[in-house]
């Protein structure tokens, strides 16, 4: 079968990369985000925000 769009070499690509961290953390998705939560305290950036946003006040004005 012929590759005909350019988005299925990018899933495959995605797929592949997907297939190597699940491997390397012994498809444990606790292990993915533990060391995600553990790069996080590193940086100083949120890598995983299960927060949802704040819906803004319906006359526009933050409290």
């Amino acid at each position: 079968m012929k590759q005909a769009a350019t988005g299925d070499l990018v899933l495959q690509e995605i797929w592949r990369t997907k297939d190597k961290l699940s491997v390397a953390r012994g498809h444990s998705i606790d292990r993915l985000f533990a060391e995600a939560r553990e790069r996080q305290k590193h940086s100083g950036h949120r890598v995983v925000n299960l927060q949802r946003p704040r819906k803004a006040p319906a006359n526009g004005r933050a409290k």
